[in-house]
């Protein structure tokens, strides 16, 4: 599962390449040629959203993840070993919760069907392309992958112990 979220952060990483491409054809487009675009700014929010999502696993998984360790470097091995095993269950369970309600919003967003039809929640304004759906989608994955990383850590540790 590691190796799914090291590569997924890789590939995440040129949605932000895109988004910063996304940027410099609006500037572009409205300063040079007086032609702003209507797409580039909802663009460049769901591929940075999207980004963002996978990179917290990627993060988690070459252990580079923000922590907070003032108190955790300075107790002993054994009490340093259940204090990861409390914090690893609360980041499991903050990320079950999240997860659920992104997979609910993703599910809402995805699964639109009208009169035979798929037809995903789409941006308000033209192109009407479907970024809020694929949003919710990248979303749901990186908080699930995320989890799974989490709930494999803490098992890990109780093997350790």
């Amino acid at each position: 599962m590691q190796r799914l979220a090291l590569a997924l952060g890789r590939a995440a990483a040129w949605l932000f390449v895109a988004a910063a491409a996304v940027t410099v054809w609006e500037v572009g487009s409205r300063y040079l040629f007086g032609a702003p675009t209507t797409w580039a700014h909802a663009t460049t929010a769901a591929l940075c959203a999207v980004g963002f999502a996978l990179g917290g696993a990627y993060a988690f998984a070459r252990n580079e993840h923000i922590r907070i360790t003032v108190l955790i470097d300075r107790v002993p091995p054994g009490l340093r070993t259940a204090l990861e095993v409390l914090a690893l269950g609360l980041g499991a369970v903050y990320l079950a919760g999240l997860g659920y309600a992104a997979w609910n919003q993703a599910e809402e967003a995805l699964w639109r069907f009208q009169n035979g039809a798929w037809t995903p929640e789409l941006t308000p304004g033209p192109p009407n392309w479907p970024l809020p759906a694929i949003v919710r989608a990248g979303l749901a994955a990186g908080t699930l992958l995320f989890l799974v990383l989490v709930v494999l850590r803490l098992a890990s540790l109780a093997r350790r112990r």
